[in-house]
């Protein structure tokens, strides 16, 4: 009955995710977030341009050594193209991401129309903006050294075995996905309960302490929409050889759309349970 009620209850957070997404009202800060993320792409794909070149190329050359050489080449650039993006997108995401989850959060208490929350502006998340941008900051730091320094550990037992590599691949994605989920309360919880960050993060720690396994589907559900795209942009050799150079960028744009509506979907639903929880 345990296991009945808490899946009712997943199903439940995200069937009220979604009708809050199809509402509209909740979607600005994701969209402008988003929008940010499609411009750099596309500054990127015009590496070249005589305007952009002189900006990026300081970047791309930090970053890929010798290898930022093969930007400047067609179709090479987008052989590189998803690697530089994903680290652009870590800037961004410093800057701004912690700031649109705590904005979201204030638009969908508002649809919720909570009665401890007509007050609550959206300035409330913008003077929060440094506490979400730091909170974001160390969780990604956490969820990177566990892609960077994982397979490492592992790189010679993987070396010799493909299908090993492919199983490999699989459990670190999952790995991930449970390493975010202790965190995964963290920075609505800012704005829900108005912690600081440290209570915030002690929030996330106990909740996820009360249901780890209820907390990792949580975030696994919609985090999965997001694996078809990671998948075939680690295979742009593949894309570039046999269809077309182009096709990964429009790949890595779709990933974003899909990314907006991850975040609107998972925000959403994480409020929504912090909600019953203070209730």
């Amino acid at each position: 009955m345990a296991f009945l009620t808490k899946l009712n209850r997943l199903i439940g957070l995200y069937l009220f995710a979604l009708k809050t997404f199809l509402r509209g009202g909740i979607w600005l800060p994701f969209i402008i977030y988003g929008f940010l993320q499609f411009v750099v792409l596309i500054f990127m794909a015009n590496y070249t341009n005589p305007y952009i070149y002189p900006i990026l190329s300081p970047i791309a050359n930090f970053l890929l050594d010798e290898k930022a050489l093969l930007l400047n080449h067609y179709p090479a650039i987008y052989l590189l193209l998803p690697y530089l993006f994903q680290w652009f997108k870590i800037v961004v995401g410093i800057l701004f991401e912690g700031l649109a989850v705590g904005l979201t959060v204030v638009l969908v208490l508002k649809v919720v129309n909570s009665g401890r929350f007509t007050d609550l502006k959206l300035n409330f998340a913008k003077k929060k903006w440094f506490q979400l941008a730091l909170g974001w900051t160390l969780i990604t730091i956490l969820l990177w050294a566990l892609n960077r320094y994982l397979p490492q550990l592992f790189s010679e037992f993987l070396a010799s075995s493909p299908r090993r590599q492919m199983m490999f691949d699989l459990v670190l994605k999952l790995l991930t996905v449970g390493l975010y989920s202790i965190f995964i309360y963290a920075l609505p919880a800012l704005i829900v309960y108005k912690n600081s960050l440290t209570a915030a993060f002690k929030t996330s720690f106990l909740l996820f302490g009360k249901n780890p396994i209820f907390s990792f589907f949580l975030a696994l559900l919609p985090i999965l929409l997001t694996w078809p795209i990671s998948y075939l942009t680690g295979s742009v050799d593949i894309i570039i050889d046999k269809y077309s150079p182009e096709l990964v960028l429009y790949l890595l744009g779709l990933g974003i759309f899909i990314d907006f509506i991850v975040n609107c979907l998972l925000t959403t639903a994480v409020v929504k349970l912090l909600l019953d929880q203070s209730n």
